[in-house]
């Protein structure tokens, strides 16, 4: 089997021709409502934990708070914030995908990580950013039956690690990486090595720190920095992480079948069909998808 979080299943950036340039963007439009929808895409990822701390105690780069001081471990993960607004104001829903929503404050996330690292407008850093996503959320909407029992399984997992059990313990009761390097499923990896949010969470939490669950295009996630190693620039950095992953059934039993299972799901991404919830928004779509918009 291949593992599955050395080596991005994606690739997260494209480069247009011509890039087309985005609206400003900026406070929702006048009158806004944002819709009830049971498919509602999470809350933008919780910050990192220590055991014992607050989550004020480990917080490094939130966007609503990148403009406050805060001493960083200079060992440790970067702190992202650099004094300039991110693009969106509030967090809405602006895309939907296969009936799951992308929220602007996900991009906001993204593009605050790519900043420091990457090159180019803010406009091809958000299209990069839509283009990781469409795979998580289209996984979310297919299996989206088998996620509340995921989620519990991964909360018990997550709860003993953080407790204080034996690490190795956790994974061996529970992760289904079976092709982790180490009992602990332990990685060293360097930026955009890793499916996202994964890559972004292995390298802007602190060390020592435990994440929240998350979700990939593989299932249910938690880590632990246990590493950091600053290159000469921040594109070179490497994180050392160690993890716990719940994975979608049906990709389960598509690996012991011996089916590709990356190939499947760019197969599922191709087919899926993207809504655009507010005018001006198609422009986040990478070009390559944009004939998937079902409502132009």
């Amino acid at each position: 089997m291949i593992s599955f979080l050395v080596l991005a299943a994606f690739p997260l950036f494209q480069t247009p021709a011509k890039p087309e340039r985005l609206k400003p963007l900026v406070p929702a439009p006048e009158n806004y409502q944002p819709k009830k929808d049971g498919n509602s895409t999470p809350k933008p990822s919780a910050p990192a934990l220590r055991p014992g701390s607050t989550p004020s105690d480990q917080v490094i780069n939130p966007g609503h708070l990148q403009n406050e001081s805060l001493t960083i471990n200079a060992d440790g993960p970067r702190d992202l914030r650099d004094g300039r607004p991110l693009p969106f104001a509030d967090n809405r829903p602006l895309l939907r995908i296969d009936g799951v929503e992308i929220h602007s404050g996900e991009l906001n996330e993204l593009v605050q990580y790519y900043r420091s690292f990457r090159s180019g407008s803010d406009d091809l850093l958000l299209q990069a950013a839509v283009k990781a996503l469409l795979p998580v959320k289209v996984m979310q909407a297919k299996f989206q039956a088998q996620l509340p029992n995921m989620y519990r399984n991964i909360e018990e997992a997550h709860e003993a690690a953080v407790a204080g059990e034996d690490f190795a313990s956790v994974v061996k009761r529970y992760s289904q990486d079976t092709e982790a390097p180490t009992d602990d499923a332990r990685y060293t990896f360097g930026r955009e090595r890793a499916v996202q949010p994964f890559d972004r969470i292995s390298h802007t939490s602190l060390v020592e720190s435990f994440s929240a669950p998350f979700l990939t295009v593989y299932g249910y996630h938690f880590l632990q920095v246990v590493g950091y190693e600053r290159g000469e620039k921040p594109k070179d950095d490497k994180t050392t992480v160690r993890h716990v992953l719940i994975m979608f059934p049906e990709m389960v039993q598509m690996e012991n079948e011996g089916k590709d299972v990356r190939v499947w799901i760019k197969q599922q991404v191709k087919a899926a069909k993207i809504e655009v919830l507010e005018v001006g928004m198609q422009n986040l779509v990478p070009p390559a998808n944009r004939g998937q918009i079902i409502n132009q």
